[in-house]
């Protein structure tokens, strides 16, 4: 396998390259070759003559463009132009498979796509190029991570050098298109490829709860206008300069473990943002910033990786805000690759990745996807190890270094201290809620969620049981024995009755007071509430107490729905506990 990359300047000048690339494929045997373009400038004629021009040259169909916010050549960004990037395979199958007006059909085709990779003998690789942000592209993706899991995933998204730019285009020597997917598959017994991501991003502060979104509109976070997050925290505004300033603080989502980073392209007058990425609701969301050390070190660890892969080819696809963040460092953490093997690609407006655990095909953002590849075994000489060059942390990057180490330390202060906060609350609040001897809840708070169900049925229907229990004859435990035995009586009581209830769902149990207790359960009519009351107080009837201490209890029981008034149902349930009393005791009544 091999790549050459050239980049276009002249009618002639391409014609010499070209011919370069052709005299390589002939005497070096190949059997498959591979045109990725990819363009920094919106030409259609310019660009679909090159695809064309390629295709008569090579016979062949397999070119495929995206335009770009970045060209990368030798592992360095090259001026603002058009690179060509053929790649030639000793053996290895490579097909180019167009999907047109995608829009709306994302499922499908991902269904499409993943049948294709999944019925092709030997596919090791697939690759997916795509226009900006108008696609469905989680319910392309969910579809496609039902590839064979050892089918590597990878991609990006088009997009023009400007964030104001609407260029978001793949091309091919048929045309421009919004609405295209080009999926490429890579297959071959002797065919190998290692993809995989580098960040570096870290959180900034504590999180914030998505609470209003669709795909990739965040409407609202911790229930207020999304754009708050960098008004208040930021004190950046929301004008014509919004999605530029943000560029250095994008949002960290998490889903399943991995981090998703989102950078923003725009803000709506109702102060939506309008992200590069989806978010779904539920999700934890983080402001995050871009630590240079970090970014060199996860850097570093991937370099380590293709070394011992030992590639001939190397495909970069490096999130624009990447090339944003370093600036006149962009090209820092790019040239290693260069050292290693042949390296071409672009910047784009998205990255999509398999991650390795739960093969799940994501979108992501602000990452470096590094694809190697190679045919054939390794060569058996080891690549010398290779590293970012990190003397330009020095001087004014010296200075962000130090500064994102402060600001590291002081949000690891920040977030534990919300986090000792949010403990602490919860604590209280279980306090609040909770009998402090039992772990019941505590009358105000049973009788809460008693209301609460009421106020349910009466919206609807339906009906609950609700028991009233007092244990027989406690007085005589503490007068004998004394409180502390007393107490572990209660203590023993409350495990019986939560047991009784575990697993039900909206079933409560509250200390009433001293003795006293009540049960909620929902769905029982007047029967199933007295059944459920007779098997707990034979359960209390079974059941050997500590220090031979012996107790049973007596049950009052009653169905309500919403027709009645409460008070009405207190006042009945309580009669009936106490005429079972009165009977006797260990005994139950139904209302």
């Amino acid at each position: 396998m091999k790549q050459m990359s050239a980049r276009f300047v002249s009618e002639l000048d391409f014609t010499e390259k070209l011919e370069a690339i052709s005299t390589e494929y002939s005497k070096g045997g190949y059997k498959n070759i591979l045109f990725h373009i990819y363009s920094g400038v919106l030409d259609e004629e310019l660009l679909q003559h090159i695809a064309e021009r390629i295709c008569k040259r090579f016979e062949t169909d397999n070119v495929v463009g995206t335009i770009s916010a970045g060209e990368i050549k030798n592992g360095r960004l090259m001026d603002r132009g058009v690179l060509i990037s053929a790649m030639m395979f000793e053996s290895a199958e490579v097909e180019v498979h167009r999907f047109p007006n995608a829009v709306g059909e994302e499922r499908s085709i991902g269904k499409e796509i993943c049948t294709i990779a999944n019925n092709l003998m030997d596919a090791k690789g697939l690759e997916l190029m795509l226009p900006g942000t108008n696609l469905h592209t989680r319910a392309l993706l969910e579809e496609v991570s039902r590839c064979r899991r050892g089918i590597q995933v990878f991609g990006g998204y088009a997009g023009g050098h400007s964030m104001e730019s609407s260029e978001h285009f793949v091309f091919d020597r048929y045309g421009l298109y919004s609405d295209m997917i080009f999926a490429i598959t890579y297959a071959g017994a002797d065919f190998h490829i290692s993809v995989d991501k580098s960040v570096g991003w870290q959180t900034l502060g504590v999180p914030f709860k998505v609470t209003k979104a669709d795909e990739n509109r965040l409407y609202e976070v911790d229930g207020r206008p999304a754009v708050e997050i960098y008004e208040k925290y930021m004190q950046i505004e929301a004008d014509e300069n919004f999605a530029e300033e943000t560029f250095e603080f994008p949002l960290m989502a998490e889903q399943g473990g991995e981090e998703l980073l989102r950078h923003t392209i725009s803000v709506g007058e109702d102060g939506s943002l309008l992200l590069a990425g989806y978010v779904t609701e539920g999700m934890n969301i983080y402001l995050c910033y871009g630590a240079p050390a970090d970014i060199v070190k996860k850097v570093d660890a991937r370099l380590i990786d293709i070394c011992e892969f030992r590639p001939q080819a190397i495909l970069l696809y490096s999130c624009s805000v990447r090339k944003s963040f370093w600036e006149d460092f962009v090209n820092v953490e790019m040239m290693p690759f260069q050292q290693i093997a042949e390296t071409a690609g672009f910047h784009t407006w998205g990255e999509v990745s398999r991650e390795k655990q739960k093969g799940n095909v994501l979108e992501y953002n602000i990452t470096l996807l590094s694809i190697a590849m190679r045919e054939g075994d390794p060569d058996e000489e080891k690549i010398k190890r290779v590293h970012v060059d990190d003397s330009v942390l020095k001087g004014q990057a010296s200075l962000i270094k130090r500064l994102t180490k402060l600001v590291y330390a002081t949000t690891t202060e920040l977030h534990r201290a919300y986090t000792d906060l949010s403990t602490m609350n919860d604590k209280l609040k279980e306090m609040a809620e909770h009998d402090g001897l039992t772990g019941l809840l505590n009358r105000r708070t049973i009788e809460q969620k008693i209301k609460e169900r009421f106020e349910e049925l009466r919206a609807g229907s339906g009906q609950a049981g609700l028991i009233m229990t007092d244990l027989d004859f406690f007085k005589k435990v503490n007068d004998t024995k004394g409180h502390s035995e007393g107490d572990k009586v209660l203590v023993k009581a409350a495990e019986l009755m939560k047991e009784a209830i575990e697993g039900i769902e909206g079933a409560y149990v509250g200390r009433w007071g001293g003795e006293e207790f009540m049960i909620l359960v929902p769905g029982l009519d007047g029967e199933g509430a007295y059944e459920f009351a007779e098997k707990l107080r034979k359960r209390f009837e079974e059941t050997a107490f500590d220090d031979g201490i012996e107790i049973t209890a007596s049950f009052g029981s009653i169905s309500f729905g919403g027709m009645r008034e409460l008070m009405n149902v207190f006042i009945e349930v309580d009669n009936a506990l106490y005429e079972a009393k009165h009977q006797g005791r260990n005994k139950t009544v139904k209302a």
